[in-house]
């Protein structure tokens, strides 16, 4: 017999509105100012003009590359659930990410899509602890792809502006990194029992299964693979999205910029990343030389994809009914 969790207890603390709301206004603050910032420092009616003048069928096809983002991130998360023993179809990894793309545009933070999807996901599961490492393993391994991008994309940076205070940054972000794998390693060694109950335990199961995952190159390397073919992708759509404006935006130039700025951009202060992705895409292609004024309308565009898979996403979970796992699973 399990014992109740502290939402079905009478006396669970409920969530703090003001708190809730406070959070969401901030961040819708911050969006509102960081366009506010960009567009007194730039040319907004050069923008526009982009804007109309893009070649539309271009931008379409870049925005069709997103579905194939999507496949790369569902066979990813598809595998990392198989590695904690939830046999998760691939159709139903792919709609339920899908249907997490809207909810990330139409929510305030990131991290409502990945709700959504462990909502979806837990039928799957044995528990909801299952869900929840799934969704945690997804989201560390497609940013150590998205590092390894960007550090790719490093020396390529140092050979054209000479400077090497981002390569110093950079490399604390790893050194960081490294430190954060080796506290894991130490927690996965760790009893369950002891103080923080429920918690507790749940956070040395996760390590345990991150750890397992680094020491079985055959399980983690096609799951750095897909996440790395996801960066490069992401890289591919805004280079044809740059040719659609009529931008003279090289490949090379996207591979420095747009990893950094999507990493940027995760930072959870902003509603969808919006203000935080293009001040980001502003300064890295002006460190360049290029203009920061075609860098925004670039990251305009890229947002408006995002938001165009986001709204087919929506139209998928109102209209696809429920999901259920197929009876094996339920036995």
């Amino acid at each position: 017999m399990t014992s109740p969790t502290q939402s079905d207890s009478p006396t669970a603390k409920r969530p703090d509105p003001v708190r809730k709301w406070g959070g969401a206004a901030l961040k819708i603050g911050v969006t509102v100012g960081l366009f506010w910032l960009i567009s007194r420092e730039l040319d907004t009616d050069e923008i526009a003009a982009r804007l109309r003048n893009a070649d539309y069928l271009i931008l379409l096809g870049a925005t069709l590359l997103i579905f194939l983002q999507l496949a790369s991130n569902s066979e990813r998360w598809r595998r990392l659930m198989q590695l904690d023993g939830v046999i998760l179809p691939y159709r139903n990894a792919f709609r339920f990410y899908l249907e997490g793309m809207f909810f990330n545009q139409a929510l305030p933070g990131a991290v409502g899509g990945d709700v959504i999807r462990i909502y979806r996901v837990r039928p799957f599961c044995r528990g909801l602890g299952q869900a929840i490492n799934g969704i945690l393993l997804d989201r560390i391994t497609g940013l150590i792809a998205l590092c390894c991008l960007i550090l790719v994309g490093l020396p390529l940076l140092l050979q054209r502006v000479g400077d090497s205070e981002p390569v110093i940054g950079f490399v604390a972000v790893m050194i960081a990194g490294l430190l954060g794998v080796g506290v894991v390693f130490a927690i996965a060694r760790m009893n369950e029992e002891g103080v923080g109950g429920r918690i507790r335990g749940g956070i040395i199961r996760f390590a345990r299964l991150f750890v397992r995952l680094i020491r079985h190159p055959s399980e983690a390397l096609p799951v750095l693979m897909l996440g790395l073919i996801t960066q490069v992708l992401v890289v591919v759509v805004a280079y044809a999205s740059a040719s659609g404006l009529g931008l003279a935006f090289s490949f090379l130039d996207c591979l420095i910029v747009v990893p950094a700025s999507i990493l940027i951009a995760t930072l959870p202060i902003s509603i969808g990343g919006w203000g935080v992705r293009e001040t980001a895409m502003a300064a890295g292609f002006t460190m360049l030389g290029a203009s920061g004024t075609d860098a925004v309308a670039l990251s305009i565009v890229m947002g408006l994809q995002l938001v165009a898979v986001g709204l087919i996403g929506g139209l998928v979970w109102l209209l696809g009914g429920a999901v259920r796992p197929p009876e094996t699973l339920e036995e």
